[in-house]
Order: C-alpha cells, then sequence, then structure tokens
C-alpha cells in the first residue's frame, strides 16, 4: 500500500506547526522607512515567538487502493461482512502488542467522546491521551461535531488527542484498520513538539469514508499508546461485496440448489434464547423465548453470548467500558458498578428470572489471561468443559480456548474465526483462510485434523446440527447473503432462504429449527424456520445487528 501524510504549513513553524497571527497594518504614506522596516522586524520576531510557543498540531493520511496505486485517488473502500481472512496470517508488528497496553476509550464522556480539553503534564516517557473523533476541530483544536458514529457520507475524521514526552528520536505509527481489516499503516520520525495537542485526520481523496467501524491505533516505537473506534453508519442494511473465490482454490463440489420454504415442518419446542441488539454505539444483551415471547433486557456492552448447557451461567465478550453499565444512556455508578472485570471474555450467572443486571446484581467472573480486547463472540462446548473464542491479538484472527471448571488454559489455537462445536464437543467448524483457501474448514478441538469442506471465499458463520450431521451456513450468491446447508463433508448443499436483503448467523435450536438474522423487511429482525427451510418466521424485531456481524452471534438452550 502507497500512503503519504498531509502536514500543515504555517508562517515559519516549520512542517507540523499550525497557528494564525495578525499581519502587521498598512503604514502611512509619509511613515518613516527605517520605522516601517524596524515594525516588520519586530512583527515577524513576534510571529516567530508566538509560533515556538503554539503546541497545536495538524496531519493526515489519505487512503489510497488497497493495490498500491501510487497517489492515485483512493476508490471508496468496500467490505465483506466478515473479515478478509489471509492465506498466510503472520502477525504484523504492531498487533504484536499486548492488549494490556490498550488505552482504547478511557476517558469517554456522556457523549461518547474522550475528554482532552486538559493539556498532560510533561513526561519524559511519550504518552498519548484518549481519542476524540469529531468531524473538524477548531482553531484552537477543539472537537467540532464528536461522536462515536457519524452518518453515511462523511468525507473525513478527526482523531484529537493530547500528547507529551516526545522527541525526534521517537518514531510514530498510525494503523487503520475498517470492520477489522488493515486498510492503511504509516509510520514517521517524530518532527514537532515535546508536549501538545495533535488534530489528526484522515481522508479518502475527497470521496466518502466506507460505512463499517473504524479503528485507529497510534503507537510509539513499537508501543501501543492509545486506540479508539468509531462508527459511519450505513442508511439501509445493505449486502457488502465478498472476496472472491480464491485462484487457487478448486470449484466447488456441489451446486446450491434453492429449496421452497414449505416443503418442512418446525422441529418444534420452545427453548431460551440469548441474543444482542447493536444501537449504533454498543451491543446490549437480552434473553427471550424462541417464539419471540418474554423478552428482557440484561446489560449494556455484550456481546456474542453463549449458555452453558445447564442455563445458569451465560459466557460473552464484555465490550469495552462493560464495567460500568448505564441506566437510561447516563452512568450508574452507584447501582450499576461491576468494577473488577475489564473488556474481554467474561462470565455471568443469569438472574433468575432474568432481569437487568443493575436491579439483579447476579455474580461476574473473568480469569487470568480473558481480558483479550480482540474478542468478538463466546462459545460453550455442549459437554460445558471449554469455552472457545475468536480473538487477533497478533493481527490475524484465531480460535482460542478456555477452561470453565479450573480455569484452565490452553495452548492450542485454530486459525480461522466464527467457530462452533459439533454435538460431541471435540471438533470445531469455522470460517479460515488457511492453506490458501478462504472457505468452511473442520478441525480436532487441538487444532489436529484440519478437512476444508467449502471453497467459496464468502462462506461464513457456520453451525453444526445438534445431531451432528448437517452444517448451516451464510454464503453470498448472486448479490445476495443466504443460508444454506450441507453435509459435514461438504455435500448437498441446500440453499434455505432466497429473501432479498442478507440473512445470515444461523444457531441451531436443540430440536433442529434455526434461529438466525434477517434484514429482508428493510431492517434487521431475528428469524426462525425448520432445519429444512420451513415456516420462515420473524420472531424478534428490531434486534440490530452492528458494522462486524460476529459481535451478533446468538445461542439457544
Amino acid at each position: 500500500m502507497s500512503d503519504f501524510d498531509k502536514t500543515v504549513y504555517s508562517g515559519s513553524g516549520g512542517p507540523g506547526l499550525s497557528g494564525t497571527s495578525q499581519p502587521p497594518a498598512k503604514p502611512a504614506a509619509n511613515t518613516n522607512k527605517l520605522f516601517i522596516i524596524g515594525g516588520i522586524g519586530c512583527a515577524l520576531v513576534l510571529c516567530v515567538v508566538l509560533l515556538a510557543g503554539i503546541a497545536f498540531i495538524v496531519a493526515g493520511d489519505q487512503i489510497r487502493e488497497l493495490a498500491g496505486l501510487g497517489t492515485e485517488t483512493v476508490i471508496p473502500v468496500t467490505v465483506a461482512p466478515t473479515e478478509e481472512l489471509t492465506a498466510t496470517p503472520a502477525p504484523t508488528e504492531a498487533a504484536e502488542v499486548s492488549p494490556e497496553a490498550e488505552s482504547g476509550s478511557e476517558g469517554q464522556t456522556e457523549a461518547g467522546a474522550a475528554d482532552v480539553t486538559d493539556t498532560p503534564a510533561v513526561s519524559s516517557e511519550p504518552f498519548f491521551g484518549p481519542i476524540t473523533f469529531a468531524l473538524g476541530a477548531t482553531e484552537t483544536y477543539e472537537p467540532v461535531d464528536p461522536g462515536v458514529s457519524f452518518e453515511e457520507g462523511i468525507t473525513e475524521a478527526h482523531a484529537i488527542f493530547d500528547y507529551s514526552g516526545m522527541s525526534p528520536e521517537n518514531t510514530w505509527e498510525r494503523v487503520w484498520y475498517l470492520d477489522g481489516n488493515e486498510i492503511l499503516r504509516n509510520s514517521a520520525t517524530w518532527t514537532d513538539r515535546e508536549q501538545g495537542r495533535f488534530d489528526y485526520f484522515i481522508d479518502a481523496g475527497g470521496d466518502p469514508l466506507a460505512s463499517g467501524e473504524w479503528t485507529l491505533e497510534l503507537y510509539v516505537d513499537g508501543q501501543l499508546l492509545t486506540e479508539g473506534s468509531f462508527t459511519i453508519e450505513a442508511e439501509q442494511p445493505a449486502v457488502a461485496q465478498v472476496a472472491d473465490t480464491p485462484t487457487s482454490a478448486p470449484e466447488p463440489t456441489a451446486t446450491p440448489t434453492p429449496k421452497p420454504v414449505s416443503a418442512a415442518s418446525s422441529g418444534g419446542g420452545v427453548y431460551q434464547l440469548v441474543y444482542t441488539k447493536w444501537d449504533g454505539g454498543q451491543h446490549s444483551m437480552y434473553i427471550a423465548d424462541t417464539n419471540g415471547n418474554n423478552q428482557q433486557f440484561i446489560m449494556h456492552r455484550a456481546a456474542g453470548p453463549s449458555w452453558t448447557p445447564n442455563g445458569r451461567t451465560i459466557f460473552f465478550y464484555g465490550e469495552e467500558g462493560v464495567d460500568h453499565q448505564d441506566r437510561n444512556n447516563v452512568p450508574d455508578v452507584t447501582n450499576c458498578d461491576i468494577s473488577g472485570v475489564s473488556n474481554g471474555i467474561l462470565a455471568m450467572d443469569v438472574p433468575s428470572p432474568p432481569n437487568d443486571v443493575c436491579l439483579a446484581k447476579p455474580n461476574f467472573f473473568q480469569g487470568p489471561g480473558w481480558n483479550d480486547g480482540t474478542a468478538r463472540w463466546a462459545n460453550v462446548s455442549p459437554d460445558g468443559s471449554m469455552v472457545a473464542y475468536d480473538a487477533k491479538p497478533g493481527g490475524n484472527f484465531r480460535i482460542y480456548f478456555l477452561g470453565t471448571a479450573d480455569n484452565q488454559q490452553f495452548r492450542f489455537e485454530i486459525i480461522g474465526e466464527q467457530g462452533d462445536w459439533s454435538p460431541d464437543s471435540q471438533k470445531v467448524v469455522y470460517r479460515s483462510g488457511r492453506d490458501g483457501i478462504t472457505g468452511i474448514w473442520i478441525s480436532n478441538r487441538d487444532d489436529t485434523g484440519h478437512t476444508n469442506i467449502t471453497q467459496i471465499g464468502s462462506d461464513s458463520f457456520p453451525a453444526w446440527s445438534p445431531d451432528g450431521k448437517t452444517i448451516a451456513f451464510s454464503r453470498e450468491a448472486d448479490g445476495n447473503v443466504d443460508i444454506y446447508t450441507m453435509n459435514v463433508d461438504g455435500s448437498n448443499v441446500q440453499r434455505l432462504t432466497d429473501a432479498s436483503g442478507p440473512d445470515s448467523l444461523p444457531v441451531y435450536t436443540p430440536s433442529g429449527d434455526i434461529i438466525f438474522r434477517s434484514a429482508r423487511s428493510g431492517s434487521w429482525g431475528i428469524w426462525k424456520m425448520s432445519g429444512s427451510g420451513g415456516n420462515q418466521v420473524e420472531i424478534i424485531a428490531n434486534a440490530g445487528v452492528g458494522p462486524d456481524w460476529a459481535y451478533s452471534r446468538m445461542d439457544v438452550r
């Protein structure tokens, strides 16, 4: 990728300094020339003094085409609904930084933007404060229209932060991700002042920035000092473009054929569903029956939940700020403080009956090493002994495992994402680009016995049926994302949905029905159908899915 920095120059302050001063007034015609020269000289000295005292820095990056075509204007980025996996997932230098070094969105204001009104004290060590994202900045570099969610169509975004302890001996690096995919990485020697405020911005050459979740990581000398995220909301749910089938992969062994939706009856039974709703800035967790009744809000900032087999505990990914729950969008420290945990994988005792955690006050647990801020979901094995989750602390997604009984830590990991367990808890089906083939794979849980069963790059979110014979998954074809099923060897591919709008994120009920997400009605909802596609009906309306669909994984018990 070929990228470059844009730096605003002002007066004689040198690269990176931005400031203004009034020019000297025009002298009268009879003014002594020596007085004119002396006045101009004083004015110039004054400008230099003013500029020397200004510590507001403006710099920016411009996205280029991912193919690295020099300085040509970018084509707006379009991404798949799930992260594109690489065939050779080696960790990048920046991604090797420990998640514990993240400063994320600490210091957030009620509006969702970090407070940058106070300049930090001088420090001998490099320091970058929390990032405030905004649509612009004032002359004194106060954020204009700050937030964590912006409407589609904006052409640039500003990241404003305070800094100190910097010198020309430091190298700083900016890394941007869009929906988890790295799209820009720039580094340069620090050439500006030791401390002050930085107004850093990104644009796409005048074109609108792509919708999705944008994440910025700022490093100094290879150490992650701060990061933050914001979302550009799409106007309507749209099917994102997906990657083509890898040229080195063989053709699929089976051709999907539509299945009439009335061909089969439901497996029956009413079970409990745990799921999330995305509100534009966070995921909130709910519990409901699989017929749509008894919906109950549980907590904010909780994604990708999963039941334990006995239904007494829910594992999930706690988003940044999970330890301080809100009531009516206002932080409530008195009633909703669950301090002692941080963003990462969490376990929560299920309130009985299910209720808002601020009222029920259940127990929470987070074992050592669970605070991986790059995780997205949790999935408890059917035998209740292990928890799988995907994360990318090294730069590319892996599936990791935790023990539920004695806080075991397992060294093995699987190259891939979006995993689901076999009924005997011995295998995992998942999406991966390993060995140069992107599609659905099956491996033993100790990362042995790898078997590729599809070779379509858009195949995502596989779910194993309770009888162990079938795998449901989503696939993009003819401009639409739909749900398919296949045998565990990849044969007998059947298309179950064909409505307009994406259908994805399937999960089986114990009786063999499929619960899934759909935007066919114009907004995201939760739907139910039989295991062969019959009796498709919406059970929960207005259940939003965020820019990265993986956070919206559901579970049924």
